[in-house]
């Protein structure tokens, strides 16, 4: 059994893809998956499912579970979801979730970039974007526990972005962080960070006049759609390519990955989302 949760839901049982037409049953289960290993209570499911819950709400939980089991398959019964006061626990064996998966690559990746491996760690941080597959359940959820996992995931696929592009960049990869970065500014078009990749990416690439044309596309961006003018490190990528200041620029990039390495706890490991499996 293997669960996809990071965009629309789907699920493998017994070699065949199987899915969940019902909104009701999407939501638990996902909300299950999300809180795997952990007891989630018939009034956390509820709190879901409805914005506003209908009379007997607990009794269409119980059914809602019943035929969940069902779709699973009977291995599902005893093995998976469990009754368990007050609510229902989730069990996954092994890493059948690409959540997991997703957990894995980001710390893999700060492996790697604390190793000073920055190609393998680009190669870590793009593994986990692939999973990454659109709207978490395509927007069909209201609760407060999807909602901050949804909230936590968007912000964990723009650092993966981010420190794609700075560990190419620090391997030296500067036609790939075009290609990458181009591609991703359609997603996250407000991402001054991403701005300035591209912008070093160009310059050390020596093409001085599209890097500065990236920084003239931020300007014009930020003022349509926020009403503001670029932040200073924009600006000083600007000064840095105007001065074609190849040495600065590469300190830079250094500068940026030592800080996201002294971000890492010291056990080494990342921090997960609070709600999210281990």
């Amino acid at each position: 059994m293997h669960y996809a949760i990071l965009g629309p839901l789907h699920l493998v049982v017994n070699g065949e893809p199987r899915s969940i037409r019902s909104r009701n049953l999407s939501v638990i289960l996902a909300t299950l998956l999300v809180k795997a290993g952990s007891i989630v209570t018939v009034d956390d499911l509820i709190g879901e499912v409805w914005a506003q819950p209908p009379q007997r709400a607990r009794d269409a939980i119980y059914v809602h579970i019943s035929k969940l089991r069902q779709q699973l398959g009977d291995e599902s019964q005893g093995d998976v979801i469990w009754s368990q006061f007050p609510g229902y626990l989730m069990r996954l064996q092994g890493e059948q979730l690409d959540l997991q998966l997703f957990h894995r690559h980001r710390i893999d990746g700060h492996r790697n970039m604390v190793n000073g491996d920055y190609k393998s760690a680009a190669r870590d941080w793009k593994s986990g974007l692939s999973l990454c597959r659109g709207a978490l359940l395509g927007g069909a959820y209201a609760g407060p526990i999807l909602g901050s996992f949804d909230s936590w995931l968007q912000q964990s696929r723009a650092d993966c972005v981010e420190l794609t592009a700075w560990s190419q960049l620090s391997a030296g990869l500067c036609h790939e962080v075009i290609d990458f970065l181009s591609l991703h500014l359609t997603q996250y078009p407000l991402n001054e960070i991403l701005y300035q990749q591209l912008m070093l990416a160009f310059f050390l690439s020596r093409h001085r006049a599209q890097s500065l044309g990236v920084f003239h596309r931020a300007c014009q961006v930020l003022a349509e759609e926020v009403g503001i003018n670029p932040g200073g490190d924009l600006r000083t990528i600007q000064d840095i390519i105007l001065a074609d200041d190849t040495g600065r620029a590469k300190r830079v990039i250094a500068a940026a990955v030592a800080s996201r390495v002294s971000s890492l706890r010291p056990s080494g490991q990342l921090q997960l989302h609070p709600h999210s499996v281990a």
